[in-house]
């Protein structure tokens, strides 16, 4: 009897897991991408959930009694997985943030177009922007350390706890607003070129009041713009690499809210 209650405690801490996990695959950044068909998701949830398992033992799950509080357990283990998962995604947002300032300055606010990556409608500064994170994501290893941050979820909040305390919630707060700090701090080139394009097209228009200064700086905005994105990438990339350091950091710090 008593081994019979522990293969089902080994299977509910087992199933408990894998429900955590492919929470947090289901809406990582790169991992919960669209291109990503479902299939794949679900086969490397099941392929961490195995590898993971042994490396906890020390973590053991009391018998859950009746399929309610399971299920229970199983709705606070996914929540948790969102949770750090959508923390992990507020880099991206700033992104696309950035990319939606850039856009809106330039011109192009108004041309929206489906990124085939999310499956949503988004500025095509944005899907540009946001193509280029995911590149520059996966050359300076972020989908591996994604890998290590779901180890050291279940080292920080074992099976069956996690929080939702109101240091968790602050943190979330906090965390979501930095996206628009992210969105300025990589925009700023770009912003600010077109900001004083538009401020020497208003000089131009009140010295110059024969000028059709909105046919004029319409394309002028356009081009102007795009140069400067041309220009500022290496900035860009530098940028991006800062915030993605800090960022590793504020997801760790972001987990450790949730420790029951």
């Amino acid at each position: 009897m008593d081994v019979l209650q522990y293969n089902l405690d080994e299977i509910e801490r087992w199933l408990l897991m894998l429900f955590r996990i492919s929470a947090m695959f289901m809406a990582f950044p790169f991992f919960g991408l669209m291109a990503f068909p479902n299939q794949i998701k679900v086969a490397l949830a099941v392929m961490v959930t195995v590898i993971l398992f042994p490396l906890h033992p020390e973590v053991e799950m009391m018998y859950i009694p009746g399929v309610i509080a399971f299920f229970g357990y199983v709705l606070k283990e996914i929540l948790v997985g969102i949770a750090a998962a959508m923390v992990g995604q507020f880099l991206f947002y700033g992104v696309q943030f950035a990319g939606f300032i850039v856009g809106r300055q330039v011109g192009f606010g108004i041309i929206n177009t489906v990124d085939p990556l999310i499956d949503i409608q988004m500025p095509i500064i944005s899907q540009i922007w946001n193509m280029l994170a995911i590149m520059l994501f996966i050359i300076i290893g972020g989908h591996h350390f994604l890998l290590m941050a779901i180890d050291e979820c279940f080292l920080r909040i074992p099976v069956g706890g996690g929080t939702f305390s109101p240091f968790m919630v602050e943190g979330f707060a906090r965390l979501s607003a930095d996206i628009f700090i992210i969105g300025v701090k990589l925009c700023a080139p770009v912003f600010v070129a077109v900001l004083v394009t538009e401020f020497a097209l208003g000089i131009l228009a009140r010295t110059v009041p024969q000028m059709n200064v909105w046919l004029v700086g319409f394309p002028l905005k356009i081009g102007i713009g795009v140069f400067t994105m041309g220009l500022s990438l290496p900035y860009f990339v530098y940028v991006f690499g800062k915030l993605y350091a800090g960022w590793q950091g504020d997801l760790i710090d972001f987990i450790r809210t949730m420790t029951g």
